[in-house]
C-alpha cells in the first residue's frame, strides 16, 4: 500500500463516516514512557491528544529516532494502525498526526525527505503530503539530501562512577529505568534485589529484557536471575563451561548506551568492595557493547 493509498482510507468516508470514534486521551507524560511501537500505537488512537500536544509528541518521536529505531518498520506500524481504524472526523486527525510521524520517520533516513510545507491554510497537512506522494516514493537518496552530521560533543557523556557508594547505586537503577525499547544485561551475578526489581519494572513497562550471566553463580545463593525468568519470563543464558568464567560486567539499553566496569551486581558490590565504573552513550561504544552481547547470546546455550 502507498502513501497515497494510505490517506486515501483515512479520508475515503464510508458507510460508517458518520459514527465518530471517541478517542482516548493520551498525556506526553504517559507517551515518553511507551516503548516505540506501542507509542505509535496508542498515539495514532489517541491523535487529537498527540496533535493537541504537537511539540511535546514531536521531540518523543524524535528521541526515538536518535535511538535508532528502524524507520521502515515505523512506517509499516503506521499503516497498519492506520488501515486498523475506521474513517471519520477523529481518523482525520490520525492521518495528520500518522502524516507527521512519516515525515520525521523519512527526514532522518538515508533518502532525505522533508516534509512538504502546507500553502494553503484550507488545506491539512496530511493533504499536503498525499499530493507529495510521487517524492515520497519515489525519491532518489540524493535529492534533497543532507550528509548526516555527527552528534555533537554536548550530546556524548561519558560518566564515572565508583563503589561502594548509594549514589552510584542509584545512578545505576536510574540507567536501567531508562530503557524504553531493549535492556541487554551480562553480568557475572544478580544478587541485589534493588537492581532485580528495577529489571522486574522494566520487563513490565515493555521492555525487551535479556541476561547473560556465569553458569555457577547461576546457582549460588540469593542469584536472582532463575527467578527473573521464573515468575517474570526474562531469558538468560549462561556459558555453561565450568572450566572458566563468564565475568563480563556490562549492560546496554535501547542500544544507545552502555554501563560497563568491575562492579558486580550484588550487595556485597554496592556496600563493600571497591569498584568502578563508566556509563556513555558514545555511538561506537554503544554499537560495539551491543555487538558483544548478541554475539555472546548466540554462542552461549
Amino acid at each position: 500500500m502507498s502513501l497515497s493509498d494510505i490517506i486515501s482510507a483515512c479520508f475515503g468516508g464510508g458507510s460508517n463516516a458518520s459514527s465518530e470514534r471517541q478517542a482516548p486521551y493520551l498525556s506526553a507524560d504517559d507517551a515518553a514512557q511507551m516503548p516505540l511501537e506501542v507509542f505509535v500505537q496508542r498515539s495514532l488512537e489517541s491523535a487529537p491528544s498527540a496533535l493537541g500536544q504537537s511539540n511535546a509528541f514531536c521531540d518523543i518521536f524524535r528521541k526515538h529516532i536518535k535511538s535508532g529505531a528502524n524507520t521502515a518498520y515505523v512506517a509499516q506500524v503506521v499503516q497498519d494502525s492506520l488501515t486498523r481504524l475506521a474513517s471519520n472526523d477523529t481518523d482525520r486527525a490520525a492521518a495528520q498526526w500518522a502524516c507527521q510521524i512519516l515525515a520525521l520517520a523519512a527526514q532522518s533516513s538515508a533518502g532525505g525527505y522533508y516534509p512538504p510545507q502546507v500553502q494553503d491554510q484550507n488545506h491539512s497537512y496530511a493533504q499536503a503530503v498525499a499530493s507529495d506522494s510521487a517524492g515520497w516514493e519515489m525519491q532518489q537518496p540524493q535529492q534533497h539530501h543532507k550528509p548526516p552530521q555527527p552528534q555533537a560533543k554536548s550530546d556524548v557523556y561519558v560518566r564515572s562512577y565508583f563503589f561502594p557508594s548509594e549514589e552510584s547505586f542509584n545512578a545505576l537503577v536510574q540507567f536501567l529505568d531508562s530503557a524504553q525499547s531493549s535492556l541487554d544485561i551480562c553480568v557475572f551475578n544478580i544478587t541485589d534485589n534493588g537492581i532485580a526489581n528495577a529489571i522486574i519494572a522494566a520487563k513490565r513497562r515493555g521492555v525487551d529484557v535479556r541476561i547473560i550471566t556465569d553458569d555457577e553463580q547461576l546457582k549460588c545463593k540469593g542469584s536472582d536471575v532463575e527467578r527473573l525468568q521464573e515468575d517474570h519470563g526474562i531469558p538468560f543464558k549462561t556459558d555453561n563451561d565450568p572450566s572458566k568464567f563468564m565475568h563480563s560486567k556490562f549492560a546496554v539499553i535501547d542500544q544507545r548506551a552502555v554501563w560497563c566496569g568491575s562492579y558486580n551486581w550484588t550487595v556485597a558490590g554496592r556496600r563493600y568492595n571497591n569498584e568502578s565504573v563508566i556509563c556513555t552513550n558514545d555511538p561506537e561504544t554503544a554499537h560495539a557493547f551491543s555487538s558483544e552481547f548478541n554475539n555472546l547470546w548466540n554462542q552461549f546455550s
